[in-house]
């Protein structure tokens, strides 16, 4: 049976003085079992002949750091993970938009993330069709790997398979991200097998020691939540030119209010947009002192990193409708500690 834990709960729009729209969305982390007796082979081993080609951004990969900046410049911003790799962010506010995983302990590149279409990503095409794509490309929903000699398997559902689909690709792995309501590429994940296996985005069971998640401190989770607030604005910014709706700008007393309730959804294990403690949207929004005409919300949980959690979102026809809104203007992102939280407005 597949054990991937998806959790979708939609409220319902409250109208008072303003307008409020609001939706919240949780995918669960704990998407792996522990396999005991007997290892158990899947049917399907991923086996291909596909050729990577000689050029695209896929050849980052691997690089190092002083490669990246030679080729790529000074990056815009550098961003902490809880992965062990910081993110070198590119492009900002265009469709140039890349992020380069640079490796804490090597300073070599495993993993890239590459939204904007204007970006050479060969043989794959951002914008292009989904059937074309897979057309072109050997696509399993069943794939096994060894890593550091604990085997393991992932096991992808429909909506991988229709939203996040994983290939091997050369030395490497490779995630296409689709629009499903559009049925087209949105964006692409390059990995390593090591950060592969740290995040394990699918159900998966595995015979061995996985790698275990580091412990961070206080500082190190705040410097992580504000650099995927960041990368969340910037990746709805991209999404929103691409659909070709107006870029929002930053709002701090947004951010702040927005902040709270991950922190607080966090610390008193609740999801909701409604708490008994903090109160509605509204009454957040109020608390920051923030006058607006419109507002909405969405809300995440337990994604591993920001590209996945917008990524959801667009994914999700609800949380699409508040990434893509053509009547908000202004936004604040605040994550805390894998919970996530988006409040747009209108002042």
């Amino acid at each position: 049976m597949r054990k991937t834990n998806i959790i979708i709960f939609v409220i319902a729009v409250i109208v008072f003085a303003g307008t409020f729209i609001v939706s919240l969305i949780s995918l669960p982390s704990n998407n792996e079992k522990m396999q005991s007796g007997k290892n158990h082979q899947l049917s399907a081993n991923f086996q291909t002949t596909f050729k990577v080609p000689n050029t695209g951004v896929h050849k980052l990969m691997g690089k190092s750091k002083k490669q990246i900046v030679k080729l790529l410049g000074t990056p815009e911003r550098i961003d902490p993970t809880k992965f062990g790799y910081r993110w070198f962010i590119y492009g900002r506010q265009s469709e140039s938009y890349l992020q380069v995983g640079i490796d804490n302990s090597t300073d070599r590149v495993t993993t890239v993330y590459a939204l904007g279409n204007k970006l050479k990503t060969n043989p794959f095409v951002i914008g292009a069709d989904a059937q074309n794509v897979y057309a072109k490309v050997p696509i399993a929903d069943e794939l096994s790997l060894s890593y550091k000699g604990t085997k393991i398997d992932f096991e992808l559902n429909e909506e991988d398979m229709m939203v996040r689909p994983l290939m091997k690709f050369g030395n490497y792995w490779v995630q296409l991200n689709f629009d499903h309501l559009s049925d087209r590429l949105i964006g692409i994940r390059y990995l390593t097998t090591s950060v592969l296996v740290k995040q394990h985005p699918y159900s998966m069971t595995y015979q061995g020691q996985l790698p275990e998640s580091p412990v961070l401190s206080n500082s190190a989770w705040n410097a992580i939540d504000k650099a995927e607030n960041q990368e969340i604005f910037d990746i709805s910014n991209v999404l929103r030119m691409r659909y070709g709706k107006k870029t929002l700008d930053w709002n701090e007393q947004a951010y702040k209010a927005a902040y709270q309730h991950s922190k607080e959804m966090k610390i008193k294990d609740y999801f909701s947009h409604d708490s008994k403690w903090s109160g509605d949207l509204r009454t957040r929004l109020e608390k920051e002192n923030i006058t607006f005409q419109v507002a909405g919300e969405n809300i995440a949980a337990k994604y591993p990193d920001a590209i996945a959690v917008s990524l959801g979102w667009l994914n999700s026809v609800d949380h699409r409708e508040n990434l893509l809104n053509e009547a908000f203007s202004e936004l604040g992102v605040g994550s805390y500690q894998n919970y996530y939280t988006q409040d747009f407005v209108k002042p």
